[in-house]
């Protein structure tokens, strides 16, 4: 089995540091026996502090880890270990037939994977009565929703009655109570917004307009929910989306979504924690223009369900989401491992990133943020500390950065144009990677 990762990008899978350097210390052939590979797998015996080595193997294609150890972590040392020293010397790994444990393994993946794929037949009754069931639950939580909003409409009329200055004296009770009508009310997308109202006037000197604005983004999903019937499809699913409800991933991967196969390279990556729960935020970026955005959900310290390694290319067929600006998407097959290839190209200016922007803006007004490529761009300090992006055409777009990420980024430019991947919210631009002469930078980014 050849293997297309470098050692950073192993260690990009790392769930902490300490484990990442864990997995270094580990990557050594005398820690190893019984090493060996085939064309799905690679695997290894490490001696830990017991008197059984511990049972490791990986699908780098997936990439898919298991091992016999107790640690809690994911992927956990061994693993990543096992995946550096194949990396590092892959004529260790003898090419044979796999042993009992890692046969059962692969048997069970494939058997998960078929599983997944695999629709229960279902004779026509029983699909009718599915689809009446399904349309009942919906309509009577729309119903629940549009109380919601004719009551968050009311609560709104009433902030801009009294007086927007009024509620710097609110408790955060205040909005989280409001935020907490609407989770009753089956709109959760509502209540995040509510709940950002009150994080708005906590974080910001300048609140006033900002939280205008969100309450104008509010009122606008209301009365376009309001309205729901008399919108085209795509719209409507923006609507329902913002609002909070889920699309069917069963009914997009089995022809509702567009879909589009090309060559993809992960782009963008970082992750946070949302209501107890990790997000993974995954940016791919098409060879023919395209861009995605691919979540990853986990619990605690188990693995994020998509495992995507950033400066990679995957060569697959993506479905996206239904809407009027194709974002969100699903990973509905990979045609091949993961590979190092020539660079993807964004946009060519600043100028063309905001009018691309507006562009989007005017399908969906309530978007939150949009994905920038820009090419030929010089990243630069101002004076006051102010971190920028500035084209050739001498136009700029202001970072929000961490301050050693701003100068890791300065050093990697050399004072040179290099491209640049980030997330644009509207004001700012938050850099995720850099990437020059075929090589990529993998930026930290703020905490969300």
């Amino acid at each position: 089995m050849s293997i297309a990762y470098t050692a950073e990008q192993i260690l990009e899978l790392a769930p902490d540091s300490s484990a990442g350097k864990a997995g270094r210390d580990l990557a050594t052939a005398s820690k190893w026996k019984n090493l060996g590979c085939n064309e799905q797998a690679i695997w290894g015996e490490c001696q830990g502090s017991g008197a059984s080595p511990y049972q490791t193997r990986a699908d780098l294609s997936g990439p898919a880890f298991k091992c016999s150890c107790p640690s809690r972590k994911f992927p956990c040392k061994h693993s990543l270990a096992l995946a550096l020293l194949c990396s590092a010397s892959q004529a260790l790994f003898e090419e044979k037939e796999p042993p009992a444990w890692v046969s059962e393994w692969l048997t069970n993946r494939g058997a998960k994977k078929r599983k997944e794929t695999n629709e229960v037949e279902k004779s026509p009754e029983q699909l009718e009565e599915s689809l009446l069931a399904k349309d009942k639950r919906k309509q009577d939580r729309l119903s629940r929703v549009q109380t919601g909003i004719e009551e968050l409409e009311l609560f709104i009329s009433d902030l801009m009655r009294q007086g927007i200055g009024t509620v710097k004296k609110q408790p955060f009770a205040f909005w989280k109570s409001r935020a907490a009508r609407l989770v009753d009310a089956q709109a959760p997308g509502l209540a995040r917004l509510v709940s950002e109202c009150a994080e708005i006037i906590a974080r910001s000197s300048d609140w006033e307009d900002a939280l205008i604005d969100k309450l104008a983004t509010i009122n606008l999903i209301c009365r376009a929910f309001l309205k729901l019937e008399n919108l085209p499809p795509e719209l409507k699913a923006d609507v329902l989306t913002a609002i909070g409800f889920n699309q069917s991933q069963d009914e997009l991967l089995s022809g509702a979504g567009k879909c589009l196969d090309d060559l993809w390279l992960v782009v963008g990556q970082y992750s946070y924690t949302q209501d107890r729960l990790r997000v993974q935020r995954n940016w791919l970026w098409g060879k023919g223009g395209q861009s995605a955005l691919v979540l990853g959900f986990a619990h605690g310290t188990a693995p994020f369900d998509t495992m995507l390694i950033p400066g990679l290319f995957y060569r697959g067929e993506l479905v996206f989401y239904q809407g009027s600006l194709p974002q969100r998407a699903l990973i509905k097959s990979k045609h091949s491992e993961p590979s190092i290839a020539p660079f993807v190209s964004g946009l060519p200016s600043v100028g063309a990133a905001l009018s691309s922007y507006a562009s989007d803006l005017a399908k969906t007004p309530w978007l939150d943020t949009v994905p920038f490529l820009l090419e030929e761009v010089i990243p630069l300090r101002t004076s006051g500390g102010k971190w920028w992006l500035v084209d050739k055409e001498k136009n700029g777009l202001p970072l929000i950065v961490k301050e050693e990420t701003g100068w890791q980024l300065l050093s990697y430019a050399g004072g040179l144009p290099l491209s640049l991947f980030g997330e644009w919210d509207g004001t700012t631009l938050k850099p995720l990677a850099a990437m020059k002469d075929g090589n990529y930078l993998r930026l930290q980014t703020l905490e969300v």
